[in-house]
């Protein structure tokens, strides 16, 4: 009855399993002139758990986790002592630690938030108020920085003005666009990127033969320039300089042939005129320089602060029709059609500094942390253990267990991986208490014990009758 009066007060209880009682005879008696032994009296040799699987209840809870399938969650309290729970209802302490309803911490182990492998020791999950540091806009390598698709419009004139990079004004370029770029701290800085159609020039005439030397015209080639303003490289504020740029060249049908550096070289020098007058110094110009062929992009250095920060440009990979065995398309960046200049995407990875602002768990257990800077990232996964014997795990309380002799050495291991089962966010799995079954083994005990109680009386009286007899 205490067994049964268990299962039904825990029909409620997450995660509880339920037990029943196995029976026994207590001892053999033989009955003379039979050979057959008879089990006489009744003894119970054991409570056996049922770790069968408990169904599943959806919640709104962000902590609440179910386990379907083999394993248990693995907590520990403040002696680090561990035991292992079916019951996902788990919650934040005042420290941020995801913890059981007890406070036990659940433990976890680290996860590599860029190539998502497990590493490292379980440990304690502390969780809220948890910071992403920030990250700089890369320098082109593995696919990083700045990516830029547009179209630059094929019938656009060379601007009449030169390009002054030490202030740079909104008639010599044909094209712009801003994008937001995070220093090594975490700081926002906006910089603009312009595009400048340069003049087409008739390739040079040899005078022996009267044809075009090749490689000597100029048609179909634009300038790139990133601009910021003079505050942020100690020039007047009001000023815009170009730090960096580079070339691009394009195909007549506007395919990308490919986008190269460039460097600063220092203009005309300063010149007395013809009257005494002074003539000042001319304005950079710009000259092309290769690309680092270990990125394999344009890159500018930005002296955002002490240290300069190096930022890659992604144009496109270009194309060469000459190799008809070529993958490159030079239609995957920027292109030069007839149409107006328009971009189509910009990109910046990078972010600032953030805050975490709540959590998600995954199947494989995976919590994914949401900060307030907009990056989502996988920072931890639960840890789970197995037996050889659940049934042989010892009660613990609080709907927890320990490990026994009869239940083997725990085995670790991860959600959803081998023998391990899944995690399912948002939900809770119930208990495995059937109440009707409980019930009927309620009304199957008591009727039970009347019948046994019964067969005492009955025995009584047969031996009463037996006293009368002699009288």
């Amino acid at each position: 009855m205490t067994v049964v009066g268990s299962n039904i007060a825990n029909v409620n209880t997450t995660g509880y399993k339920s037990n029943r009682t196995n029976f026994q005879d207590m001892l053999a008696t033989g009955i003379k002139g039979t050979p057959t032994a008879i089990g006489k009296g009744v003894n119970i040799v054991s409570v056996q758990g049922n770790f069968d699987q408990g169904s599943m209840e959806g919640t709104t809870q962000a902590t609440d986790v179910a386990l379907e399938g083999d394993g248990f969650f693995t907590v520990r309290d403040k002696h680090n002592r561990t035991t292992f729970t079916r019951a996902g209802n788990f919650k934040f302490d005042k420290d941020g630690f995801l913890v059981t309803q007890q406070g036990k911490q659940v433990l976890v182990r680290d996860v590599d938030p860029l190539t998502s492998e497990v590493q490292g020791f379980p440990k304690a999950a502390k969780l809220m108020g948890a910071n992403d540091p920030p990250q700089a806009t890369g320098d082109g390598t593995n696919n990083t920085g700045i990516k830029v698709q547009a179209n630059l419009n094929a019938g656009a004139e060379t601007p009449k003005i030169p390009f002054d990079p030490t202030n740079v004004q909104g008639d010599m370029y044909n094209f712009q666009t801003s994008v937001n770029v995070v220093d090594e701290r975490g700081g926002n800085h906006v910089i603009n990127v312009v595009f400048r159609k340069m003049e087409d020039l008739p390739p040079q005439i040899n005078p022996a033969t009267g044809q075009p030397v090749p490689g000597t015209g100029l048609r179909n080639q634009w300038q790139w320039y990133v601009v910021v303003p003079g505050s942020e490289v100690g020039a007047p504020p009001e000023n815009l300089i170009a730090i960096g740029g580079g070339f691009m060249r394009f195909t007549e049908n506007g395919r990308m042939l490919d986008a190269t550096n460039g460097t600063f070289l220092p203009g005309t020098a300063a010149q007395v005129g013809p009257d005494g007058q002074l003539i000042p110094p001319g304005p950079p110009i710009l000259v092309e320089a290769p690309v680092n062929p270990d990125v394999g992009v344009p890159q500018v250095t930005i002296p955002f602060t002490e240290t300069p920060q190096v930022v890659g440009f992604n144009f496109g990979q270009g194309s060469n029709p000459l190799d008809p065995n070529d993958p490159r398309n030079g239609l995957d960046g920027l292109t030069q059609f007839d149409g107006e200049s328009k971009m189509r995407n910009l990109e910046a990875d990078g972010f600032k500094a953030g805050t975490l602002e709540t959590i998600s768990i995954n199947e494989e257990g995976v919590i994914m942390g949401y900060f307030d800077n907009g990056n989502i990232r996988p920072m931890n996964r639960l840890v789970l253990t197995r037996f050889v014997n659940n049934q042989g795990l010892d009660r613990a309380g609080d709907n927890e267990y320990r490990e026994s002799l009869n239940s083997g050495k725990p085995i670790q291991g991860l959600p959803n991986d081998g023998y391990f089962g899944a995690v399912h966010a948002r939900n809770l799995e119930k208990s495995n208490v059937d109440l009707s079954t409980e019930f009927v083994k309620m009304i199957e005990t008591q009727r039970a014990f009347q019948a046994s109680a019964k067969g005492i009386t009955t025995s009584d009286e047969m031996l009463a009758d037996l006293v009368a007899l002699k009288r």
